[in-house]
């Protein structure tokens, strides 16, 4: 199907649009652009008449979007992307810049790695470093170390640049062994009593057996039987194991609930302070940090659809 140019406002009214909605401002955008502001105007009102709609409420304190510009700028901002990454691969001279990923060990290897073959089905062109880092603080956003980073942190959190992933669902888990071994693991008033599976030295504002106590209504009692280990994940493989009852967030084992080599013996229960979160620099490479989070926040929510418990 042929394009019709006429259809198509100009590539410099997309440019100097995008620039005013995400500075609010006409005048900004023509210091950006190095234009005069009277050109930048000339460009928005041109755009309007050829769209034929309001893209801007103009207001002392600035500019804001209408309904239809805010949808409009999310297409242009896509287009101008895909064109700036597209043309950048022409230059055979380039080589693109790999995506740096820093992220907990318990999400890259319960979640990304089982999955990551797909993401690179879908963009061949985007190269991954990853990198393990489970103390990173949530305040260090600017570093130039990583480009996209994965947190554990309050949910209090406010930043356009922070996306919740997981909220924190807590579970009891342990393999069929187990529990054909200890029927009785069933009967929550058995549970202090039977060999459990903990984290040893875990950070002050960790989710542990006492606030899933709390949470789940369940009265508390020191363990007597308690192994401590030093990561989520060693408590996990211990459990597949048959060495106890772990203590779980709901992502970490949907996947080993539903291959069956892992049992819920309770619903999952939701704790309200932490979540775990998505975080991108300020100045990663937006095309690819921006494919990977879509990425990965679809397949969290198609995955979400399907839950095992």
């Amino acid at each position: 199907m042929p394009i019709l140019n006429r259809s198509i406002p100009s590539l410099s009214s997309l440019i100097v649009f995008e620039s005013s909605a995400r500075l609010g401002s006409l005048s900004s955008a023509a210091k950006e652009l190095c234009v005069s502001p009277t050109a930048v105007s000339k460009q928005v009102k041109q755009l309007e008449a050829f769209l034929n709609t309001q893209l801007f409420v103009r207001k002392k304190t600035g500019l804001e979007l209408t309904k239809k510009g805010t949808n409009y700028l999310k297409v242009v901002n896509e287009t101008l992307a895909t064109l700036v990454e597209e043309s950048q691969k022409m230059d055979d001279n380039v080589t693109p810049l790999p995506l740096n990923l820093e992220l907990g060990a318990c999400f890259s290897h319960f979640w990304l790695i089982p999955h990551l073959d797909d993401f690179r089905e879908k963009y061949p062109d985007i190269t991954l470093n990853i990198s393990i880092n489970n103390e990173r603080n949530m305040c260090e956003v600017t570093s130039d170390q990583y480009d996209v980073a994965f947190y554990y942190t309050s949910t209090g959190v406010d930043s356009e640049d922070n996306f919740l992933l997981f909220k924190e669902r807590m579970l009891l888990v342990c393999s069929p062994s187990f529990l054909e071994k200890r029927p009785e693991s069933k009967d929550l008033s058995h549970l202090w009593r039977l060999p459990l599976l903990g984290l040893k030295d875990a950070p002050s504002f960790w989710e542990d057996w006492r606030s899933w106590a709390e949470y789940s209504n369940t009265p508390y009692q020191d363990p007597l039987n308690e192994i401590q280990m030093e990561d989520q994940i060693a408590v996990i493989h211990a459990a597949q194991n048959g060495l106890g009852i772990a203590l779980a967030w709901d992502w970490h084992v949907e996947d080993l609930i539903k291959d069956g080599s892992l049992i819920a013996l309770t619903p999952p229960v939701e704790c309200h302070n932490n979540g775990f979160f998505l975080t991108r620099t300020k100045n990663a490479n937006q095309h690819s940090s921006e494919r990977f989070i879509d990425w990965v926040m679809a397949l969290h929510a198609s995955k979400s659809q399907a839950t095992p418990y």
